[in-house]
């Protein structure tokens, strides 16, 4: 998949990293990018229109991405979007709960934007 061919999703409760990645997909070209502040945002979001790829925070007030890719996981089919969840930790433990969350990639801060778009095309291989 091209970067002009995702509808992407940025879920963070600060708006710095939020304007930082939404750089970084508008230099890239992606078709569509929406951002949301917290978990319940993203899934009213999502309602409307499914994004081919979500990036997620791992601590959140309210529901963190845990908690959100799980309901994420339980309301759309397994191939609609990835998800990649954005994290100060990146030890084994921190791997293993957003793998088992339903994350298919996990990146540790700070992300480059080279690094986000190399995963990126990692994913949809």
């Amino acid at each position: 998949m091209q970067p002009s061919d995702l509808d992407v999703l940025i879920v963070d409760d600060h708006e710095a990293m939020r304007a930082m990645l939404r750089a970084v997909f508008a230099r890239a070209g992606a078709a569509r990018v929406r951002d949301a502040a917290s978990g319940s945002e993203a899934l009213a979001l999502i309602a409307e229109s499914a994004p081919s790829l979500i990036l997620t925070d791992r601590r959140m007030p309210e529901m963190d991405g845990i908690a959100f890719i799980a309901r994420v996981r339980t309301s759309l089919e397994p191939d609609v979007c990835r998800i990649i969840m954005i994290s100060g930790q990146g030890d084994a433990e921190a791997r293993e709960a957003a793998h088992a969350a339903g994350a298919d990639a996990l990146l540790v801060k700070p992300v480059s934007p080279r690094d986000l778009l190399a995963a990126i095309e990692a994913l949809y291989a």
